[in-house]
């Protein structure tokens, strides 16, 4: 996933539009501070005695990577929106604009 960041992150700049890509930036890291602070809780629950149940780990953790995912996803079709603005042949990702 880093390299699709880093390849957002070339095009964005290109287009002076780096405050979309600060944005999705922040907005990735609020969710990996969100997991962080999960791990935190369940450390603490874990000494304290409570039984952490794996599987509810497992898909939480793969939740919070799925909207990561498609927090990224949802970048790159603005990106397209933008490169293809003018186009009157391009079918729009969204249909309120970008801008």
């Amino acid at each position: 996933m880093n390299a699709r960041i880093e390849e957002l992150e070339k095009r964005l700049t290109t287009q002076h539009h780096k405050d979309l890509f600060l944005q999705m930036k922040h907005t990735l890291k609020a969710v990996d501070d969100l997991a962080e602070q999960h791990r935190v809780y369940q450390a603490v629950q874990a000494l304290s005695g409570t039984r952490i149940v794996g599987t509810e780990e497992n898909v939480y953790f793969d939740t919070l990577n799925q909207v990561k995912e498609q927090i990224v996803h949802t970048l790159e079709l603005t990106i397209e929106d933008l490169e293809h603005k003018g186009d009157k042949h391009y079918k729009k990702h969204f249909k309120d604009g970008v801008e």
